[in-house]
Order: C-alpha cells, then sequence, then structure tokens
C-alpha cells in the first residue's frame, strides 16, 4: 500500500537507473527473497529488518513505512486489557511479533498472561473468520482485516489502539514501527543520492496514499496486492501508514529491539543489532 503509487507510475527516481517493484504476498518468500540478498531496497516487518542485518550483514534500516496497526476488539463489554483475564482472546502467530507486541504491553501493566486463554492462528485471513462468527469474542487484530471484519460482524468494536498502547506503556514517541525500510549498504554507500531521492518518492507515495484512499486502493490491487480495494480504501485512517526517517526513530527502534530481544532473542537474529544498522542518509 506504501508503494501502490511508484510502483504502478515507476516515475524516474535518477536518471540511468530503472527500478523495478514486486509484491511478495507471504511472510515467508519475503524472508527468503532477503536473506538471499534479492533486493536492493525491500519493505518488511521490523524484526525481519533485524534479522536481515543480523544474518547477512548487508542491509540498513532507513526508515519506516507504517506504524502499529493492530487493534483490540471484542463483542463483549471490555474496556481495558485487565479485562482479558479469565477471557479467550484471539492473536496472531504465537511468538510472533503480534504475539511479542501484545505480551510486553501486558507484561509491562503487571498483567499475569498465563491467566489469558491465548487462540492462536497463522495469519490475519485466519483471524477474520474466528471474530465475525463469534466463535471467539475478543482478539487482536490488525488492518485491512480489521475492516473485513468489521463488515462480516457489525457488532465487533475497537477497544484499544495497540500503537498507542505501546506508547504510554514504553514512553516511545513514535510508538513501534511495524514495517521497515531496508537498503543494501554497498547501495546506502556508493548512491546515497539515489537512495535518498527514492526515500522521497516513497515518504510522497505514502502522504499521496493517505489522502487518496480510493485511487490507493485500485493501484495496490493493479500491482498485485490481493485485497480488494475498497477494503484498502476504508482501512487506510486506521492502517498508520506514515514514513517517518531512521534519524527520527532511533530510540524507538532501540526500544522495540530491546522487547523483542528480552522475549526471545532469535525473532532478531540472536543478538541485539548495533548502530551500524541504521542508514541515516548522510
Amino acid at each position: 500500500m506504501s508503494i501502490a503509487k511508484i510502483a504502478k507510475e515507476k516515475p524516474t527516481i535518477k536518471d540511468g537507473y530503472n527500478v523495478t517493484y514486486s509484491v511478495i504476498n507471504t511472510t515467508e518468500a519475503l524472508s527468503t527473497s532477503v536473506m538471499k540478498q534479492e533486493p536492493d531496497i525491500a519493505i518488511v516487518p521490523s524484526n525481519m529488518a533485524a534479522l536481515a542485518y543480523n544474518k547477512t550483514g548487508n542491509y540498513q534500516i532507513a526508515g519506516t513505512t507504517g506504524m502499529g496497526s493492530f487493534y483490540l476488539v471484542s463483542t463483549e463489554d471490555i474496556k481495558d486489557f485487565n479485562d482479558l483475564v479469565g477471557k479467550e482472546v484471539a492473536n496472531i502467530g504465537k511468538g510472533l511479533t503480534p504475539d511479542i507486541t501484545v505480551q510486553a504491553i501486558l507484561k509491562q501493566q503487571g498483567i499475569d498472561t498465563t491467566k489469558i486463554n491465548f487462540t492462536y492462528v497463522n495469519s490475519a485471513t485466519d483471524i477474520v473468520p474466528l471474530l465475525a462468527t463469534g466463535k471467539v469474542t475478543t482478539g487482536f487484530v490488525p488492518e485491512p482485516a480489521l475492516t473485513v471484519l468489521m463488515q462480516k460482524n457489525p457488532d465487533i468494536k475497537i477497544i484499544k489502539n495497540l500503537n498507542d498502547a505501546w506508547k504510554e506503556a514504553f514512553n516511545s514517541p513514535q510508538g513501534y514501527p511495524q514495517a521497515t525500510v531496508i537498503v543494501k549498504k554497498d547501495l546506502a554507500q556508493n548512491d546515497t543520492e539515489f537512495v535518498n531521492e527514492f526515500l522521497q518518492y516513497l515518504s510522497d507515495s505514502i502522504t499521496w496514499a493517505n489522502e487518496n484512499h480510493d485511487k490507493a486502493g485500485e493501484y495496490s490491487n493493479e500491482i498485485g496486492v490481493t485485497t480488494d480495494a475498497k477494503v484498502i480504501a476504508k482501512s487506510l485512517d486506521r492502517a498508520n501508514l506514515k514514513y517517518i526517517p531512521v534519524k527520527d526513530m532511533i530510540e524507538d527502534y532501540n526500544n522495540y529491539y530491546q522487547k523483542l530481544f528480552d522475549f526471545d532473542a532469535k525473532t532478531v537474529g540472536g543478538k541485539l543489532p548495533d548502530a551500524a544498522i541504521y542508514f541515516t542518509g548522510k
């Protein structure tokens, strides 16, 4: 969604450069491509950025294209995280970043997560039917799946925005970075001008998407995003798409990676990334 405009219109970033855009629809395929060091630039889940840096030594973080877009939702009378104790709650990916994010926030609030009955599914696509049919009444759902869910079950209510909860829990100015732009080190070092120009186009593409929801939905479909264009358009109000250069996000990234590392060091590649992971555009 963040690259919809530039991937569809293919502007000339810099004379002499031909940029090819691809949309990879599964996390596993994206991870494989990045670990093989195939893309020069990629937008990945933020923990994958740390994995790529620690495992290949060849990618740096340039910025984020989106902050957290997960929401606690329910059809029950739930007002806060404390009300989850004793309840069955659906989430995505046991031990993966959506789960770790939730666990970290709950732990910070002093909630005993062993007293919450978590039901885990593999993807956002899988969580929708559980909550749509009432098989589970409470869960953590990201956009754009949340928009689909609310269309299927109008009784679903949004209880908490996890990005706001993260800000409050950890005094993190922006929240937690959900999507991250990574750039190959040699490209960042040898052609900083091109990378900076590309990042400006990317930032403009995100601004455009936030101002042109319907067109962004259409463009997203045209470049290979499988979610319905109308759903994408409606989800953009809550999708939290924004470009923030990494120089303005270092504290937030360090905070986020520390929480992931504390939960399970493997989620960031076995060690905390050092300062060289950040490409500041100079």
